[in-house]
């Protein structure tokens, strides 16, 4: 929603009570998608996007009763609507046969005009705060502000357990044509729902695609980065902060990008980003978790419910022309897509494996995400013209958001009429402001420089004009990861404190070695390991290191690796089981 630009005054008023029946009462497994979700909120508890919602389209003239017929057909064609989760083994899903959906209802004082963006924020900050409790509990919360018996302005919300962004914007449809013709108030046909979905993932072909996406994702682990923008630290303490790329050039250069390469838009800021990321970075090959929407079946492209999980994205950034990167970056996508659907715990146990063996701690949330739902019946290019004269220059909106152990994470949200690019860090002594603002317009130069023609490699790098990360001497690239010692350093001293421990970054001809004494709380590689690892999380340029060595006593000079002596114990402490889940079936929580 649009930050509220005036204070707006709503008195409550008795609550809409929106009622349904819709049959027996249903309950089966959950879905993959809903599993997806579960385990994404039970590891980060309170998450930015667990919840999904934003302003409804109600046309003027509606009328409560015609917010709550809307509702009703909807609460009836869509089971997701209806549907709890019991913490029970084996987890369970639960579709309500009848009850009320609780509307909160508030009258709009103050005289006209009034600001719709600006009461839409004053309602979803209430909703916010103390959503109603419906009988029985849904995962859906909605709020409507009047005048006059008006409706002028409506909000929803909806766990992320029942649906995605995909399925948002179908309901967000579905309900503007639903209150706005009392004609069109109708079930209709009945659609594929998510108990349909879970018995159609239990079948032998969907379970052979599941295992085929955990090899995938096995594979690419093994060669991610594990903080891809690893960059030093510019001031002692960070926040959390977005910055929002508005660009109406960007925006009028698409449609020529994509009609020239017969790729989506989407596609071609895609492309964008991974150049300058690779320019600043230095990797040829990115690989980066990104979501996929899993609607590539016809019973699908309806559906209402949640499928979106997460999948991880491959592109290999050579020395091409941008169009040829535009279509790489388009394959990657189908080829990730292909691999997006899968049994979330199970993908759990796998990536904390790796994680072990590695010494590394994944952050999977998505570095790239784009909700933009381009219809595939409209020819790239087409319907954006180019404009006559030159557009309005770009804008940058800067927002605090919660704390996140994302080092970065960009969200397309919109191509027409402009831009709308989002980036969001949760550390910024690490991407300072001024980093943040250098990556945004550099994608926004490469798009509009794609607009004229086709670019070479050589050009691609002149136009985003930005140096490689200036990391200096006390950096390592270390399996596809750059470490910087003295995180790693700081690491050890976290994990095996109050025991002296040194790293070095070679030692006894290997790579990135700790010598610890035995009087802490590690007295063989395996301790020190597992301990490194649970206090790895949220180091973004540490690793655990790669070899151990344990001694019974530390030297008078413990940076003398050549000092410690009376070795006990030494090896790189992977042996045995990784510390982690052991990938049982947990349900999801109720949220609200």
């Amino acid at each position: 929603m649009k930050q509220a630009i005036q204070s707006v005054a709503l008195s409550p008023r008795p609550p809409l009570l929106v009622r349904y029946a819709c049959g027996p009462a249903k309950a089966g497994p959950p879905t993959l998608g809903q599993l997806n979700v579960a385990q994404w909120l039970q590891t980060e508890p309170g998450a930015y996007h667990a919840t999904v919602g934003g302003e409804l389209n109600v046309p003027a003239g509606a009328r409560l009763d015609d917010v709550a017929e809307a509702l009703a057909i909807l609460l009836a064609r869509h089971e997701t609507l209806r549907t709890s989760f019991a913490e029970t083994e084996p987890a369970t899903q639960h579709v309500a046969p009848a009850g009320a959906l609780i509307v909160d209802v508030y009258d709009i004082d103050g005289p006209d005009p009034i600001d719709r963006g600006a009461v839409a924020d004053e309602l979803g900050r209430r909703l916010r705060a103390a959503p109603p409790c419906s009988t029985p509990p849904l995962l859906m919360w909605v709020a409507v502000a009047t005048r006059d018996g008006e409706v002028r302005a409506a909000v929803v919300g909806y766990s992320h357990l029942i649906v995605d962004d995909r399925a948002l914007e179908i309901l967000n449809r579905e309900f503007a044509v639903l209150v706005g013709d009392p004609a069109a108030r109708r079930l209709g046909r009945r659609r594929h729902q998510p108990l349909d979905q879970a018995l159609l993932e239990g079948s032998p072909t969907v379970r052979r695609r599941t295992e085929a996406a955990l090899s995938l994702w096995e594979d690419r682990l093994t060669r991610m980065s594990a903080c891809l923008y690893a960059a030093p630290r510019t001031a002692a303490e960070g926040e959390s902060l977005s910055g929002e790329l508005s660009s109406p050039a960007a925006a009028a250069a698409l449609p020529r990008v994509a009609a020239r390469t017969g790729m989506s838009r989407s596609s071609a800021v895609l492309a964008a980003v991974c150049a300058v990321l690779a320019r600043r970075t230095g990797h040829r090959e990115l690989i980066f978790p990104t979501l996929s929407g899993n609607r590539f079946e016809r019973h699908l492209i309806d559906y209402v419910g949640t499928l979106a999980q997460g999948t991880l994205l491959a592109v290999d950034i050579g020395p091409v022309r941008f169009d040829e990167l535009i279509r790489g970056c388009w394959t990657a996508v189908v080829e990730a897509s292909r691999n997006g659907l899968y049994h979330a715990y199970h993908r759990m146990a796998l990536t904390e494996r790796v994680a072990h063996q590695r010494g590394v701690h994944f952050d999977l949330a998505p570095l790239f995400n784009s909700v933009v739902v381009e219809d595939p019946r409209v020819a790239p290019g087409v319907g954006s013209p180019s404009p006559a004269s030159a557009p309005s220059p770009a804008t940058l909106r800067w927002e605090p958001r919660p704390a996140t152990p994302t080092m970065l994470r960009f969200d397309l949200y919109q191509v027409e009429p402009v831009l709308r690019l989002n980036l969001w860090s949760g550390d910024t002594a690490r991407m300072p402001r001024t980093e943040m603002r250098a990556l945004l317009l550099a994608v926004e130069r490469l798009l509009v420089a794609a607009a004229e023609e086709d670019l070479d490699h050589e050009r691609v790098g002149r136009i985003i004009d930005l140096p490689p990360l200036d990391r200096g001497p006390g950096w390592l690239l270390i399996d596809s990861c750059w470490v910087e010692l003295a995180e790693v350093q700081r690491l050890l001293d976290a994990a095996l404190g109050p025991a002296v421990a040194r790293v070095f970054p070679v030692a006894g001809g290997r790579t990135l070695v700790a010598y610890l004494a035995a009087d802490g709380p590690a007295r063989s590689p395996e301790e020190a390991h597992s301990r490194c690892m649970a206090a790895l999380a949220g180091r973004h340029t540490a690793m655990a290191p790669q070899h151990y060595v344990v001694c019974a006593t530390a030297p008078a000079d413990p940076a003398d690796a050549g000092a410690w002596t009376d070795v006990i114990a030494e090896g790189s402490g992977r042996h045995g089981c990784a510390a982690g889940p052991s990938g049982e079936l947990r349900g999801p929580s109720h949220t609200g």
